[in-house]
């Protein structure tokens, strides 16, 4: 501990100095004195060391959505898959409307006008067959025949027909005979026939083809459709299956009818005829012709 310092002495001329006395107790410590400035910082110190991570906290939600980015290059293209099954096929679909029609073609030059005239006509042996060749060009054409002769035939009953027809036009109704008013070529006289009249005649038993032919149309006032019907009557009875019709629905219209049958005759004489039925018709052109082709026995 100092002691204290006693008052000081009138300065006089500096004496010697005494020894030092011993220190005296410290004294109390006084009041902390206002902080002075801060220092200059000083440089950082070297990083430590890395301290181990710690647990994964909560995961938070989730941010909205970016704006999507630009589209990248395409990719090589792949190789090609297998070609799949065959699909089933679809309905037809409805027709298109058609085409206009096109332009007409320009006409043809006119051809060569052609001849024809018969050359050779030879007489061949039974067995050959007939032949037909052309020993001149396409526009002059020469036709030789080969033509082979028939073989001898056995001696045969006696040709028995007769052919009648009628070409005028000519009017007729429901229940109406035909009228055939000529006679065409006839042999025998198993069949006969007056011209200008619907009957043929049949002299001999026998079996007998029939032939006919004709044209109808419908006469004028008529209500169609209209169906006219021709068919043969043998002794005042219809003959199955000789019969040919047709139905009519313009008074411009117009038919071939036709029929053919094989009859048997067993009473005589017998009487044919073609009847018309229907209603109101006109016909033409109509034939037939009666052979007869063989015994009934």
């Amino acid at each position: 501990m100092h002691g204290s310092t006693g008052p000081t002495g009138a300065t006089g001329s500096q004496g010697p100095i005494g020894p030092q006395g011993p220190e005296g107790e410290q004294g109390p410590t006084g009041p902390t004195g206002a902080t002075g400035p801060s220092g200059a910082t000083g440089p950082s110190g070297p990083t430590g060391p890395t301290g181990a991570t710690g647990p994964s906290g909560a995961t938070g939600p989730s941010g909205p959505t970016g704006p999507t980015g630009a589209t990248g290059p395409s990719g090589a293209t792949g190789p090609s898959g297998p070609t799949g099954p065959t699909g089933p096929t679809g309905p037809t679909g409805a027709t298109g409307p058609s085409g206009e029609a096109g332009a007409a073609g320009t006409t043809g030059a006119t051809g060569i006008a052609a001849t024809v005239r018969i050359g050779t006509v030879t007489t061949a042996n039974p067995e050959q067959d007939a032949a037909v060749t052309n020993s001149g060009t396409d526009q002059n054409a020469i036709f030789d025949f080969v033509i082979p002769r028939g073989a001898t035939g056995t001696s045969g009953a006696p040709v028995e027909f007769l052919s009648a027809y009628s070409t005028p036009p000519q009017p007729g109704n429901s229940g109406t005979a035909l009228i055939f008013d000529k006679n065409g070529n006839s042999a025998g006289t198993a069949v006969s026939h007056t011209e200008n009249t619907s009957e043929i005649s049949i002299q001999e038993p026998g079996f007998y083809e029939v032939s006919f032919h004709g044209t109808a149309a419908p006469a004028s006032g008529v209500t169609f459709p209209l169906a006219v019907l021709f068919y043969l009557q043998q002794q005042g009875s219809t003959v199955a299956g000789a019969a040919s019709s047709h139905t009519f629905h313009t008074s411009s219209d117009a038919a071939n009818l036709s029929f053919s049958q094989i009859i048997d005759v067993t009473d005589t004489p017998a009487v044919l005829e073609v009847i018309g039925s229907g209603g109101n018709f006109i016909y033409s052109n109509i034939g037939i012709t009666v052979q007869k082709i063989g015994e009934n026995s």
